[in-house]
């Protein structure tokens, strides 16, 4: 965990553990509270609104006259 909370990648890990799959370096890995708010600061998408969808005119014209 320590190296994950680092920000070393789970295939690096992987392969310093000399796991076969990286399936089994993902069991014992767990993301806690601190390492998802990162990971949401560097998406760029914390504390934001998602934009609501706003069909074009055209869109709504093809759809009404179905």
């Amino acid at each position: 965990m320590t190296l994950l909370q680092s920000g070393v990648d789970l295939l690096t890990i992987q392969a310093w553990l000399g796991h076969a799959q990286v399936a089994t370096t993902h069991r014992y890995a767990a993301a806690d509270v601190e390492m998802m708010r990162r990971g949401l600061d560097k998406a760029g998408v914390a504390g934001s609104q998602p934009a609501r969808f706003q069909p074009k005119d055209a869109l709504l014209r093809l759809l009404e006259a179905i």
